[in-house]
């Protein structure tokens, strides 16, 4: 079977079960990727010496050659590499350190991003490169998203992507909650698309080279939609495939709401509220720094978790101050 020009990037954190369940499942590929790259995000070594180890019996069984161990910015032209990173980074800092590995490949020309809890259908790969190419898009594709499907079931968490609304900050994933089979028109939901979901994203080099990577100031939310309101700025149009099915292991059809406004769950921790909110109000800051004023004046008095979690009203408003200076640790 030949191989594609794409590598494929999946993020990992001392999780070496579903790892192996994504490996599986990009192995199984119709169109097999140039290169797989596995990048740890400094888990424990019990964990990534398991990943390493259930890894290089998967590819012994498919006659593949076996995956090598590489730390940080170490260079290698394996096929097969679990880039270990000493030290926990950002995710937007993850997903750079893999990208960065493999932009030193000049025959690799894309990128295929994938947290470890997603499971793509063996022609997602193929869907996606196909969705390069769209004669309804006047701009240069640089980026292609797949809709992800609630473990599971048949229940979109998004397709493709979604969009970003530039006065409250709010991301909107695009068809969220419905049925697969009653996916939007295609062409509706491209013209829509504001950023491209980074748990399954194709990316292009060509966009990577000329737009930078993801902004690793941010720490686990909105970094996706911060990049792909930036290609879009840059003249990159975004496009999503809906034959590039990807099952998310780690969603729950319990939490399907029209917004993804995460803070209107009470068990979110503390410090996952403050990195949210923070995040959010930081892209406001890059991508449209006048409707701060608005949202700051308006937070105390219209922002639902702040009236029903008093406990955290201080520690909420300090981080929507904090991310409107720019400040983001």
């Amino acid at each position: 079977m030949e191989h594609t020009e794409v590598g494929v990037i999946i993020l990992t954190y001392n999780d070496w079960q579903n790892t192996l369940a994504c490996l599986e499942c990009v192995h199984a590929q119709s169109d097999m990727p140039r290169r797989i790259v596995v990048c740890d995000n400094g888990s424990d070594n019990e964990v990534a010496d398991r990943i390493l180890e259930e890894w290089s019996k998967l590819a012994e069984r498919l006659g593949l050659e076996e995956p090598v161990e590489v730390y940080g910015s170490d260079a290698s032209g394996a096929q097969l590499v679990l880039l270990r990173l000493e030290e926990p980074e950002t995710l937007a800092g993850a997903m750079n350190t893999g990208m960065r590995f493999l932009l030193y490949d000049r025959d690799c020309h894309g990128f295929w991003l994938l947290r470890n809890d997603s499971r793509p259908e063996s022609f997602a790969l193929a869907a996606l490169l196909r969705h390069l190419n769209d004669d309804d898009l006047k701009q240069p594709i640089g980026m292609v998203g797949s809709p992800q499907l609630v473990g599971d079931s048949d229940i979109l968490e998004c397709a493709g992507g979604g969009r970003w609304s530039r006065w409250t900050g709010h991301q909107i994933p695009l068809d969220k909650g419905l049925e697969r089979h009653g996916l939007s028109d295609r062409k509706e939901i491209a013209g829509k698309l504001d950023y491209v979901s980074d748990a399954s994203c194709l990316i292009t080099r060509d966009m990577a080279e000329k737009i930078g990577l993801f902004d690793e100031r941010f720490s686990g939310f909105y970094e996706d939609v911060e990049y792909g309101i930036r290609a879009k700025k840059a003249g990159f149009a975004l496009n999503w495939a809906p034959g590039a099915l990807v099952h998310r292991a780690g969603c729950d059809a319990s939490n399907l709401t029209p917004f993804l406004d995460i803070t209107d769950d009470p068990e979110l921790s503390p410090e996952d509220d403050v990195k949210f909110i923070r995040a959010r109000f930081y892209l406001l800051r890059k991508a449209h720094p006048v409707a701060l004023i608005f949202m700051l004046a308006a937070l105390p008095f219209s922002w639902r978790p702040l009236r029903t979690r008093r406990g955290r009203r201080r520690l909420v408003m300090r981080a929507a101050l904090d991310g409107a200076k720019g400040k983001m640790k």
